[in-house]
């Protein structure tokens, strides 16, 4: 599967937009009088003439998709916004058919329809004079109760007051969002730091829509009008972002436009098998007073983690060292790792790899340090910079300026991919957990990158060739056996990459104001959000990036980490049973729950591994939102605190500080606790359980086997 990805690649990166199979399905045309109907063997595309309308039909004849009844496809020129207004003539092509249409500019324009599959339809917009567009959208009918889902893991379209910084919402959580995006607008603009975005959203009525490209952009769901859905994206330097190009997806159901969208976008990336093991790790490794393992003196705070690890019998699983570890400034400035900061660091590796442990380090597409050596400098020298990148290179926090790599070069990505490959075979490194990839972004139209696209269109692509350009070399390092973790994302990113939350807290003002567990229910429809966007291996922070401050945040984010794509537990401060931040520090209680939740993780392994195998066929993802199996349920609908996990489990995480108990809808058919059988539940119901602190509430599927036990 591998082999066919730089085939991919050219797509994406060249044509700036998705791809799909070179054999297309035939198509048949017929002439109605006031409509023109293109037909595959499972959907009908039925343009109306005057005025001009789009609608997708199934194979029963049902609208399932449908344009507003006039002004639909739009553009904008001189700021002045033109509409579609009829179709002028039509020329039948293999696949498709050809439009030309008048517009409310007196202008011809060109619509061209084609079936990629007999399930997805592609749409080709492309006014005239394309040079002096601005922008191009297109508005489609949102019925009543219709409810869309996707776009982004953020809860809601949170924005910096001052870009690049943070989104105050990432800090300062609020109980806002569920799986429905209805009445909302949503820029397509990658954000830090819950930076997953994709144009791509799937609707109740049994359809996917996503938009082709990179420019920046924006959907507005139902919110200024009650009844439209509505997006509308800029123009750029690249001629492919001066036509839209969109595509439509039948299901009905949500695992059929998941399979579409992945195929025709790349497939999704899948780990080898120890990746679904349980992650350790600290957001530093403090420089102090080394420790003595294995007769070697180490980093103190590592040999901690690994000699506890063994006391309380805790699998050893995979062990992740975030920066700063490697030398130079800002602990990324060359690619060796640090001997302050870790003393002996190949026997310590090897210490790891003795006991079990896989290996991942931290990076990210940073030109860091201006000493003789450092790869900022030597990248200055190259010429190989992000537009606007003078004076002294250097790396900083949010908030600072950094200087980055421009990856819309191809000597620059080769340069980096070469560096990267040799420190990971020389380290024997297992894989990459890439971060703060769009925080530093020169993103105005006044920045021209290296392939003469603005910042408005490479703005949300950086973080899909970060991913690519980290895939490629550890794949020529490593074969089949690495792994890529992201934090950021847009179309495509799922064939290079898994991904994991970003910066979601446990405590308010970044982690030093109070504790709060509003992080923790983000990240419960985060995940679910992602299964909708076609990235179906993902993960959090256990805890929060910023230090948990109530106990019960803790022990039920490990729980639901257990049964998340990824479970890895660390970030800011300590995240360790045994030197807790509450009281007791060494809490006997919290090491029973942290034993038995990466046990079990451990005892899963099969049941995820053979999940995450179906994800790399369809996208079908490892957490599945109740609704893409019980899709006529309208229980379930926008049912965010509950999902499958894998085909069989369906979890039911517990969120709020202080509940042991907590409502429970079980769909039709019966189920069985997890962890009592003989306790069964016949659905359709809703059953208030019990839910002690050591107990996340999960149910197995009858007649199914319960997995790790």
């Amino acid at each position: 599967m591998r082999l066919r990805r730089p085939f991919v690649v050219l797509c994406m990166v060249l044509v700036l937009n998705a791809c799909g199979d070179d054999a297309s399905p035939a198509a048949d045309l017929t002439e109605l009088g006031d409509r023109t109907l293109l037909e595959s063997a499972q959907a009908t595309a039925e343009i109306q003439r005057e005025p001009y309308r789009l609608r997708l039909l199934d194979r029963n004849g049902t609208p399932v998709a449908s344009e507003i009844e006039e002004g639909g496809l739009f553009y904008e020129r001189e700021a002045m916004r033109h509409h579609v207004t009829a179709i002028r003539s039509s020329r039948k092509i293999a696949d498709g058919v050809v439009l030309t249409v008048d517009t409310t500019e007196s202008a011809p324009a060109t619509v061209t329809l084609r079936f990629v599959t007999d399930r997805t339809l592609e749409v080709r917009f492309e006014p005239s004079t394309p040079e002096t567009l601005t922008a191009l959208g297109d508005q489609w009918d949102a019925r009543a109760n219709e409810l869309f889902y996707g776009l982004t893991t953020r809860l809601r379209d949170s924005r910096a007051l001052r870009e690049p910084a943070v989104p105050g919402e990432d800090i300062n959580p609020v109980e806002v969002g569920s799986l429905n995006r209805r009445g909302e607008t949503v820029d397509m603009y990658v954000r830090p730091t819950i930076a997953l975005y994709t144009p791509f959203y799937h609707s109740s009525r049994g359809y996917g829509l996503a938009v082709d490209g990179t420019s920046v952009g924006q959907f507005d769901i139902a919110k200024t009008v009650a009844d439209v859905l509505y997006f509308r994206f800029e123009t750029g330097h690249a001629a492919a972002s001066r036509q839209l190009r969109f595509h439509l997806f039948l299901g009905p159901d949500h695992a059929t436009i998941v399979d579409e969208y992945t195929g025709l976008t790349g497939r999704p990336f899948v780990p080898p098998d120890w990746a679904f093991a349980h992650w350790r790790w600290r957001d530093e490794l403090s420089v102090g007073e080394p420790m003595m393992l294995d007769g070697v003196a180490m980093n103190a705070q590592l040999v901690e983690d690994v000699t506890m690890y063994e006391q309380l019998g805790i699998p050893a699983g995979v062990y992740l060292f975030d920066r700063p570890v490697l030398e130079g400034e800002f602990g990324f400035a060359r690619l060796r790792f640090d001997g302050v900061r870790l003393p002996n660091p190949e026997q310590m590796l090897a210490a790891l790899r003795r006991r079990g442990y896989r290996i991942l380090t931290w990076s990210s597409m940073w030109a860091c340090g201006s000493a003789p050596g450092d790869n900022g400098l030597e990248a200055q020298r190259l010429g190989f910079l992000a537009p606007g990148s003078t004076g002294t290179p250097r790396c900083a926090n949010a908030g600072g300026s950094s200087f980055i790599l421009d990856p819309t070069n191809g000597a620059a990505r080769v340069w980096w991919q070469e560096k990267l490959r040799d420190f990971v075979v020389s380290y024997g490194i297992d894989g990459i957990k890439l971060d703060r990839g769009e925080e530093f972004i020169p993103s105005e139209a006044s920045d021209i990158w290296y392939d003469g696209r603005t910042g408005r269109e490479v703005r949300n692509h950086y973080p899909v060739l970060q991913a690519q350009v980290h895939h490629d070399a550890l794949a020529a390092a490593r074969g089949a056996d690495f792994l890529v973790t992201t934090r950021s994302g847009y179309t495509g990113i799922q064939q290079y990459t898994i991904a994991w939350g970003g910066d979601v807290t446990g405590s308010q003002s970044l982690g030093l104001g109070p504790g709060t567990d509003l992080g923790l229910r983000s990240v419960i429809i985060s995940q679910q959000r992602a299964a909708f966007m076609g990235i179906p291996i993902w993960g959090s922070d256990t805890g929060g990036y910023y230090e948990f401050k109530d106990r019960d945040v803790f022990a039920r984010w490990i729980e639901l980490s257990a049964f998340s794509g990824i479970m890895e537990i660390g970030g800011h401060g300590t995240h360790a049973p045994w030197d807790m931040p509450t009281e007791p520090h060494y809490d006997d209680e919290m090491i029973e729950i942290y034993q038995r939740y990466t046990r079990l993780r451990a005892a899963l392994r099969e049941y995820i591994v053979a999940a995450a195998a179906e994800a790399g066929r369809s996208g079908m993802p490892i957490v599945r939102p109740l609704v893409f199996a019980y899709p006529d349920d309208a229980e379930v609908q926008d049912r965010w605190d509950q999902y499958l996990f894998g085909p069989d489990l369906m979890v039911a995480p517990v969120w709020r500080t202080g509940e042991r108990t907590r409502q429970v809808y079980f769909p039709a058919g019966t189920w069985r606790s997890y962890w009592n059988e003989s306790e069964r539940f016949e659905g359709p119901a809703t059953v208030t359980v019990d839910a002690p602190l050591e107990i996340i509430p999960v149910y197995v599927r009858d007649g199914a086997p319960a997995p790790g036990r």
